[in-house]
């Protein structure tokens, strides 16, 4: 087995300007490659070491997804639930249609959030700005609220659209499980498998170095310890407010592609569980699908994550695997049928070059390496 072809394109990326990066390959519980290279930031000649932390961003949405199958597997949800159920104030939420409010044809339920056909958007700061819910006070379940309050620009279940869907998914595990969402992930997710760097904590210490790309010049600038979705202690978001490391996180890909059970031997999913996440919603479910994948063509959307339904372009790995990325560059590979995982980490926000040139081509020559 010769993964040299995943060093290649990381230095690549590191020519291309990615100060550093890092990566884990594991399969049935074993790591079976790693690789850690360049600097912990632009400015410093300190190498990075693979511990460090990072925003995973939308990366956080996998593990929403989890806890929300963990609450389904006691029967405390279904994926058909009634979010009002949980959540009274999406009892009454309105539809903006040709200009004028009207009832939606249907409730929004646990499904819609899941597959982001709720009828919500990514407006979160407009929406708090205007209800006076700027502050470091403000509650995950107050954020809910404040979603709430906004139209919806389609009725529940007409089409995909990226949007806030999995931060009312938090507050709808928070308020049915009786304990704030992070509390929630740190007994039932983090702490079984081991991950111990993993939270809404806020601690930046030892974080790598942040940056952005500007569209218009390409150029990097450093934005410290930004994060737009961090608006306070009390607000876990998780749409995409998790804090990582590459182990911590590749300990979440590895349980997830061995069926439900992490290294530790405890079993976070039931194996049926795993299976109904990557199950294709958008060819029954969503009316009118806008959706694009980071990973490259032949991906449809399961519940809360790109699931590969279409290999008709070459793509090596198995119909079925599944994942997502993050903002920042974090991107995540489940194989449940060869329990085969990747997690990767690095932290430039806005690099289109990185999804282009590196996700699809590293997936299908790893799979070309191991003879799958």
């Amino acid at each position: 087995m010769n993964l040299s072809c995943v060093e290649k394109r990381m230095h690549a990326l590191l020519e291309l300007g990615v100060p550093g990066c890092s990566i884990s390959i594991r399969r049935d519980h074993e790591e079976i490659y790693r690789h850690v290279c360049g600097t912990r930031g632009r400015d410093t000649a300190e190498p990075m070491t693979g511990e460090e932390r990072f925003f995973i961003f939308s990366c956080s949405k996998p593990i929403t997804m989890a806890a929300t199958m963990q609450l389904v597997e006691r029967g405390v949800l279904t994926i058909d639930t009634p979010v009002s159920e949980i959540l009274p104030e999406y009892g009454a939420v309105s539809v903006l249609e040709d200009g004028k409010l009207v009832p939606p044809k249907t409730p929004i339920t646990v499904r819609h959030l899941m597959t982001m056909s709720a009828g919500l958007d990514y407006n979160l700061r407009g929406r708090l700005k205007a209800q006076g819910l700027w502050g470091s006070d403000v509650t995950t379940r107050q954020i809910a609220e404040a979603i709430a309050a906004s139209p919806l620009i389609f009725h529940p279940g007409e089409r995909f659209k990226y949007s806030l869907c999995h931060d009312v998914m938090g507050a709808v595990i928070e308020e049915a499980a009786g304990m704030r969402y992070g509390e929630y992930l740190k007994k039932n997710i983090f702490e079984p498998l081991g991950m111990t760097n993993t939270g809404f904590n806020r601690n930046v210490s030892n974080l790598a170095g942040q940056y952005e790309c500007l569209e218009e010049t390409g150029e990097l600038i450093d934005i410290g310890t930004q994060h737009p979705y961090n608006f306070g202690t009390r607000y876990e978001s998780g749409g995409g407010g998790l804090v990582s490391t590459l182990d911590d996180y590749a300990l979440f890909a590895d349980a997830m592609a061995c069926c439900g059970v992490g290294a530790t031997g405890a079993r976070i999913l039931t194996e049926a569980s795993v299976h109904a996440l990557h199950e294709n919603q958008m060819g029954t479910f969503v009316k009118d699908p806008t959706f694009s994948c980071a990973t490259g063509p032949g991906y449809g959307y399961g519940l809360g994550v790109r699931t590969l339904i279409d290999k008709s372009q070459g793509q090596r790995s198995p119909l079925g695997e599944f994942g997502w990325d993050g903002a920042n560059g974090a991107f995540l590979i489940v194989d449940p049928f060869n329990h085969l995982s990747f997690s990767f980490m690095q932290h430039i926000r806005n690099w289109p070059r990185l999804m282009g040139e590196f996700y699809a081509p590293i997936r299908d020559e790893v799979y070309e390496a191991l003879g799958l």
